[in-house]
């Protein structure tokens, strides 16, 4: 037993007095009051960052095989670790000298080692520094530089190298730490090595130049010999195509002025086994698998995934900012190349329409993701990497702490090992007995409280890196990364096609990916006018559904296929949706304005009205309507963009926020201000629409009230048997979706910015910019509506409501 600063408390601990004196030593920092602050403050500062630790690595990626940690999370988390150090250094260096039991309060030093206390928070900066890697992002870029990072990094583990080495006295408690630290330099070597490797690799940094090298010379080399090329549709297209997956750095012949001199040979369909695979090989080789063979289960997105690398490519180029020198642009004959590619090959395959085209742009969009913001290095992903990565490498940081252990046993081997739980109490006493032992009196002393939490805290964190490290594995083999490279060594390999084990492999990966997680899940915010929201990370959340992914598809494709008179249908505010039936030409009025935000507040507002309608009159008891299904949810995402990402729209960022702000106020003077924020939407429907009587053909009404009027029309259309509304709005819906996803110069740089940190639908669109769509000046939007058979000024006849 033991007394606390001569108190009545007594620990029991099974009658073991060195247990109970150990104890005594762990929790008298908090019965000293001359260092209580600072010791119950190391205890809460650690509880909190080993739960925040903790809950990250548990909850964050149950549900999402990802090597992405939220730019925002990862930001905070290394502002946070970066003071972290200096901190606890202080801390460490209070309890090295903290007085020792039974000592006056000025009596400091002269122990043989440190005291239980310092041991554990050089355990936490030790453990916290193998975290600290984890929540920073690989870049492997040319150009980046990271060197000020690195530097802290390196200056973290020499300092910690110090703590171990020269403040530890006893051989045992050297040997643990030395341990520790071991693994810490190693994983920075490994990271640093990985990195600089990386940005010196045609395969990597310096992809985006060696690609636009390759990309000019393939189309001109292309449009010489390939005369069908043109012609080709669906599959017969896909499996021509030469755009490079993987391997480009082997056809580097020689370094130019102007980019690189290639061997395009080894590009050709006819070359096998070079280890340049384009997307025609891949496509080729899985073509002979059949749909829920043995072999693949799931063939046409595997085959997807080698067009969404060989774009993600492509799309890396314009992040880059390559110098002038190097074609980083796309040309017309690349964009039109790649134009013919998706919606001339991918989207003529069979299958339903819009699916593999939002899955190539998901895949697309995850590998940029993943590569710019990855803190693990899934990028590198290949059979090679697996194999030096996570067996050689543990194998020689193994043998680097068995070698630190004997070091600190100055060449004994026996008396090395031996002493690792001699000379640290905890392990000889056993961690489960002196857990337990601090569990008894844990209500019955705050000593013993706070000691057990730092106990646990010392738990946690322990179990966060190893989960890290386990979790590391599973999201690398389960990468797509990682499926590309096999399958890329499966299409340039005949060895590895004839081998089973090699198959199996690939088959059990394959379905697991499958199991896992859905490609094609894309989730739409959605906000409404009705409703009253402070933060954006409180709405709710719904998959954009496949009638809407068709929907915009054909859309894309109709922006650049002429029809039967040669016309195209050029990107519009939602025009186009209402000149298609003669019908609704008296609804353009509320597309006639310079601003796509009041046209987007203007029909989401009717769309709300219509959908409370039909709410109240019971007509969504019958099956659900596809197209009011799409309407409703575009209306509600696009009203989200305006209210939480401006900066999103091809409006001014501040014209927008004057716009919502305007729309606003309008709202509480129609429903008052208390209304506004306490009615339901339902009640507000009702107040709204009975405040807009009257407004019909004014001509300074706000957008709101055109909303509200352009509501009631829809109700009426509605209520008298016109069935074609929510297709209308299912349409126009679509047009405006496609119409506002970035494309202008102005709005590359917040795309990108969105695309990397996860991405809008908006921006998924933006990535569509491969095809070379995009919107027209506003100056060219302006609509004339005509008389069936008008001649327009060239000769040709104009049909009702044509551009």
């Amino acid at each position: 037993m033991a007394y606390i600063n001569g108190s009545t408390f007594v620990f029991h601990c099974n009658d073991d007095p060195s247990i109970e004196t150990y104890i005594y030593n762990l929790t008298f920092s908090y019965t000293d009051k001359s260092n209580e602050s600072f010791v119950v403050a190391t205890c809460v500062i650690m509880f909190v960052l080993a739960a925040v630790f903790f809950n990250l690595n548990l909850f964050s990626r149950v549900s999402d095989i990802s090597a992405v940690l939220n730019p925002t999370v990862r930001l905070v988390l290394s502002t946070a670790l970066s003071l972290f150090l200096p901190v606890m250094s202080y801390l460490f260096s209070e309890a090295k000298n903290a007085p020792m039991p039974g000592a006056g309060p000025n009596v400091r030093g002269s122990r043989p080692d440190l005291p239980p206390l310092a041991r554990i928070i050089l355990t936490w900066m030790l453990l916290v520094e193998l975290l600290r890697k984890k929540v920073e992002a690989i870049l492997a870029t040319a150009g980046v530089q990271g060197s000020s990072s690195m530097i802290s990094h390196v200056t973290s583990v020499l300092w910690l190298g110090n703590l171990v080495f020269f403040t530890l006295k006893e051989a045992g408690a050297k040997a643990m730490f030395g341990i520790l630290w071991v693994i810490c330099a190693a994983k920075l070597v490994q990271r640093v090595a990985i990195t600089e490797l990386g940005k010196r690799s045609f395969a990597y940094g310096k992809n985006p130049r060696l690609v636009s090298s390759y990309m000019a010379q393939m189309l001109r080399e292309q449009k010489k010999d390939d005369l069908q090329h043109a012609a080709a549709e669906g599959t017969a297209r896909l499996t021509a195509c030469k755009y490079v997956v993987m391997g480009e750095e082997k056809m580097v012949k020689e370094v130019g002025p102007q980019g690189y001199k290639l061997d395009l040979e080894l590009a050709k369909l006819t070359s096998e086994d070079n280890g340049v695979v384009t997307v025609g090989k891949f496509w080729k080789q899985l073509g002979k698998v059949k749909e829920g063979s043995p072999s693949f289960k799931s063939v046409p997105r595997l085959k997807r995934l080698s067009l969404s690398f060989a774009l993600f490519k492509l799309l890396r180029r314009r992040f880059e900012r390559l110098p002038a020198v190097v074609p980083a642009a796309m040309t017309k004959e690349e964009t039109d190349d790649c134009r013919d590619l998706i919606f001339k090959g991918l989207c003529k395959e069979e299958g339903d329409l819009g699916v593999a085209l939002f899955q190539v742009i998901n895949d697309e969009a995850n590998f940029l993701r993943e590569y710019y913001n990855s803190v693990l290095p899934v990028m590198f992903a290949s059979p090679y990497f697996f194999l030096v990565n996570y067996f050689v490498v543990p194998v020689v940081i193994l043998s680097l702490c068995t070698m630190t252990v004997i070091l600190c046993g100055n060449g004994n081997i026996s008396f090395s090992f031996f002493s690792i739980e001699q000379d640290n109490k905890a392990l000889s006493f056993g961690l489960i007995t002196l857990t337990k032992c601090l569990w008894q009196n844990v209500l019955k002393s705050p000593p013993a409280f706070f000691s057990t939490i730092d106990i646990s805290v010392t738990y946690h964190l322990f179990i966060a890196f190893i989960y890290e490290e386990v979790w590391e594995f599973i999201i690398f083999v389960l990468s797509n990364w990682f499926s590309v490279s096999l399958l890329c060594n499966y299409t340039a390999k005949p060895s590895w096609r004839n081998s089973p084990t090699i198959r199996g492999a690939l088959r059990r990966i394959s379905w697991v990916r499958t199991k896992l997680s859905d490609s094609n899940l894309i989730m739409c915010k959605q906000f409404s006018v009705l409703t009253f929201c402070w933060l954006s990370i409180t709405l709710p959340a719904v998959p954009l559904p496949k009638q809407a992914k068709r929907l915009i598809t054909e859309r894309l494709m109709s922006s650049y296929r002429e029809d039967d008179d040669g016309h195209v249908n050029p990107l519009s505010n939602g025009r186009s949706a209402l000149l298609v039936r003669h019908q609704y030409l008296p609804l353009l009025q509320f597309c006639e304005s310079g601003s796509v935000v009041e046209v987007i507040v203007t029909w989401h507002i009717a769309t709300s009205v219509l959908e409370m309608e039909h709410k109240l009159q019971k007509r969504g008891t019958s099956r659900p309507h596809h197209h009011k299904m799409v309407a409703t949810i575009l209306s509600k995402y696009c009203a989200y963009l305006v209210a939480f990402h401006p900066e999103l729209l091809p409006d001014n960022q501040d014209g927008t926020k004057r716009v919502y702000k305007d729309m606003k106020k309008a709202l509480k003077k129609a429903l008052g201000c208390w209304g506004y924020y306490l009615l339901p939407d339902h009640a507000w429907y009702i107040k709204l629409v009975s405040s807009a009587e009257g407004l019909k053909g004014e001509a300074a009404m706000t957008v709101v009230d055109k909303g509200i009027v352009l509501g009631k029309e829809l109700v009426e259309r509605v209520n008298g048997g016109d069935e074609l509304v929510w297709e209308l709005l299912a349409k126009l819906w679509v047009e405006l979706v496609v119409y506002i996803a970035p494309s202008g110069s102005d709005e590359h740089e917040k795309g990108q910015e969105m695309l990397v940190q996860g991405g809008e639908l908006v921006t998924l669109l933006w990535a569509t910019t491969h095809t070379g769509i995009t919107r027209p000046p506003v100056d060219n939007l302006a609509v004339e509506i005509v008389e069936e058979g008008t001649v327009a000024k060239d000769g040709k006849k104009l049909r009702s409501g044509e551009l």
